[in-house]
């Protein structure tokens, strides 16, 4: 187990939700802008086509659209145009990583260390004894998910990866199945200079699509659908659950980077590097697709920094509120991370993207003893749920070796691939990263015995039964602390 210090562990839980910063905006192959277009009424597509646009893509109902060339104001002039931003890249600023095991897949012999699905937290083994997800979908928008690990049940002929310049796909298009067979890029073996970004070309490997190109969608894909039979070492929230691979994450060849090669804050050199990352609409097209695939639940492990309201982009966030409600009127309950930044978004006019979107179901991170972690953002009207994420109320705490679970076992173990892991199969992390898909798994247990229930439906069942929470909406953990047992009867007692 790998010992670390208040500093290191600070690093990379701030990392575990894949925080993203910008990098600029997004072009085409050939150099030109992208924008993300918001648009009312009919017969938008058209007339920007007309006015010599390119439209890539169209997404919820042909209100959301992927537009090339030209300029904002230009595209701002078309009749019906509500907003048109920038298609912003983003990259990854911290590690999710903080300790793995070098045991192989057994039986699920895990059980003990999984104190975030024992009765005192979430419950989910008891909820196990009624329902495990069987015949349900967890869509997991990451950077994939393992294809062959032995403790997961991945649909990836239904995954995608979504890239919306085209550079991974062998036809040029900004979508390709997940079981499609591509070369994909990976860092090079050299010197990781920042988090996510290494010196240099990246290196490629054949593999599909979907599969995973990092750890971070697996461990997720473990917390909420990790199997619980046969020769499987960990179980996930809903066992028997299919997890749906939607990777929007890929490693990106970057030049004239600025390297801070002594931390002075200014760049000695401008290098070529390798770093992991994604644009908006690449987020968009796979909340989008999720319910596609018969998706109960889409998990968001992912999200921006804190902003401030008034300086917010509206025409981001009307893009992803109106993608995000689509999904959840077509029935797909989306979970996304509260972020890891230890901010409180209650006051002054603070939020993140996307948790902060109306629709989408912000999930806060808690500890052994179901309070809030020490990194975790909170605020009422910014979380409705805490699940298990990791960590205690403080770092010191988390760090102690005279706690009931001492690090890393207060930490949430997971599945993550071998090949890219040392041979390990499995890894402590921490993070709203690692709450978010608690819920999700929860969706498919609710809608396992309760399928004809709205995705408004499930959260609500969700919300009423959880926690540890008084007056129902606390800062800290919004409606309370998850519990699948009495999710499950409630729900079955709401179908009846």
């Amino acid at each position: 187990m790998q010992s670390l210090s208040r500093r290191t562990l600070l690093k990379g839980v701030v990392g575990s939700t894949v925080a993203l910063g910008a990098m600029g905006t997004a072009s085409a192959e050939d150099g030109r802008n992208q924008y993300i277009v918001t648009a009312s009424g009919k017969g938008v597509r058209k007339r920007l086509e007309r006015e010599g646009f390119e439209v890539v893509k169209s997404i919820a109902d042909d209100s959301v659209h992927l537009v090339i060339g030209g300029s904002k104001s230009a595209i701002q002039r078309v009749s019906g145009v509500k907003s048109a931003d920038s298609n912003e890249v983003y990259r990854l600023l911290g590690p999710a990583k903080q300790a793995t095991s070098s045991e192989g897949s057994r039986d699920d012999e895990y059980a003990e260390t999984q104190w975030d699905k024992h009765d005192d937290t979430t419950g989910a083994f008891q909820a196990h004894d009624t329902a495990t997800g069987s015949g349900r979908r967890v869509a997991i928008i990451d950077t994939g998910i393992e294809t062959d690990h032995p403790d997961l049940t991945t649909a990836t002929a239904d995954g995608k990866l979504f890239r919306a310049d085209g550079l991974s796909s062998p036809t040029g298009t900004p979508t390709v199945t997940g079981d499609t067979t591509i070369q994909a890029r990976l860092p090079p073996e050299s010197e990781e200079i920042e988090s996510y970004t290494y010196l240099g070309a990246p290196k490629l490997r054949t593999q599909a699509a979907a599969d995973d190109v990092d750890s971070h969608g697996t461990h997720c894909a473990g917390i909420s659908t990790g199997n619980n039979t046969g020769t499987t070492g960990i179980a996930g929230m809903a066992p028997d659950a299919e997890a749906v691979p939607l990777r929007v994450f890929y490693w990106k060849k970057v030049e004239n980077f600025p390297w801070d090669k002594d931390g002075d804050g200014e760049a000695e050199e401008h290098v070529t590097v390798t770093t992991l990352a994604t644009t908006d609409f690449d987020i968009l097209s796979a909340i989008e697709y999720a319910p596609e695939t018969n998706a109960d639940a889409a998990n968001m492990s992912l999200g921006g920094g804190v902003i401030k309201g008034s300086a917010h982009k509206s025409g981001e966030h009307v893009a992803y509120q109106t993608v995000i409600q689509n999904a959840v009127k077509r029935g797909t309950v989306v979970t996304a991370s509260a972020g890891n930044a230890s901010s409180n978004l209650q006051q002054g006019g603070y939020y993140t993207l996307p948790n902060s979107v109306p629709g989408a179901m912000s999930i806060t991170a808690t500890g052994p003893g179901n309070e809030r972690a020490f990194y975790s953002n909170d605020g009422t009207s910014d979380v409705d749920v805490g699940a298990p994420g990791g960590g205690y109320e403080t770092a010191e705490k988390t760090l102690a070796p005279d706690t009931e679970w001492p690090y890393p076992l207060n930490l949430v173990y997971s599945s993550v691939p071998a090949d890219l892991n040392d041979g390990s199969q499995y890894a402590w992390y921490a993070g709203t990263s690692m709450a978010a898909p608690q819920v999700a798994g929860l969706v498919a247990l609710v809608r396992e015995v309760a399928p004809d229930l709205t995705a408004k439906q499930v959260q609500n069942v969700i919300e009423r039964t959880a926690r540890f929470s008084k007056g129902k909406s606390s800062p800290d953990i919004g409606a309370g602390v998850v519990y699948a047992p009495d999710a499950v009867a409630e729900a079955d007692r709401f179908s009846k």
